[in-house]
């Protein structure tokens, strides 16, 4: 299997903190543990900041994720940017939404336009 076919299998299995994680880097383009850490409290998600560090750790091992150490405030720290392509996120995204189409038809599609009409894009 193609490794970019194998990276987007492996992104529709993604479980929902790693979808906020990957959430947050696709929004910031680059932070640090800590900063994503804040970002998902500020968010309401009580969440260990080690668990964010294995988030990330895992993330960095799939590919989805690079790092990079960076010097902050005389601290050495790495800094997370999201390493998954734009054409890979389209493909994702129709995926998931042809999935749900074929689900619920109609139903579906309305549904979508509803939502996207209430969603405030950031």
């Amino acid at each position: 299997m193609e490794q970019n076919e194998r990276k987007k299998r492996l992104l529709l299995m993604i479980g929902p903190l790693e979808a906020e994680v990957i959430g947050i880097l696709n929004e910031l383009g680059e932070a640090t543990a800590i900063t994503i850490w804040e970002e998902l409290t500020k968010r309401g998600r009580k969440t260990a900041y080690t668990t964010v560090l294995t988030v990330l750790s895992r993330l960095y091992t799939r590919g989805f994720v690079n790092k990079r150490e960076k010097v902050i405030n005389n601290v050495r720290q790495y800094v997370y940017e999201l390493a998954i392509p734009h054409e890979m996120k389209a493909e994702i995204i129709r995926e998931y939404l042809n999935l749900i189409i074929k689900m619920f038809g109609k139903d579906a599609i309305r549904i979508i336009r509803e939502y996207l009409s209430e969603v405030e894009v950031k």
